[in-house]
C-alpha cells in the first residue's frame, strides 16, 4: 500500500528487500518511479520510492492505498 511523505516520496510496504534503482509500476503497468531506500524489518521491509514526476494533489491522493508492482527487472540507472 502507498502512503505519501511530506518530501513527496512514497512509502511502500514490500515483501522483500530490493536494490536501490528498482522500477515501480502501477497495476496498469505504467512506470511510476524507482526505489530510493529500503528500511525497516528484513522480513517485510518498507521501500521509499521517488516518483517519476511530481503529482498533483488529486493524482497523489488517488494512489494512496493502492498496490504497486515492484520488479527487479525494471532497475534503472545501474
Amino acid at each position: 500500500m502507498v502512503t505519501l511523505t511530506s518530501q513527496g516520496l512514497w512509502t511502500v510496504r514490500g515483501s522483500r528487500a530490493l536494490p536501490v534503482g528498482t522500477g515501480v509500476r502501477d497495476p496498469e503497468g505504467r512506470f511510476r518511479g524507482q526505489v530510493m531506500r529500503v528500511f525497516g524489518p528484513v522480513a517485510s521491509p518498507y521501500l521509499s520510492v521517488r516518483p517519476r514526476r511530481a503529482l498533483g494533489a488529486a493524482e497523489a491522493l488517488a494512489l494512496v492505498g493502492t498496490r504497486l508492482v515492484v520488479e527487479e527487472a525494471e532497475r534503472r540507472g545501474r
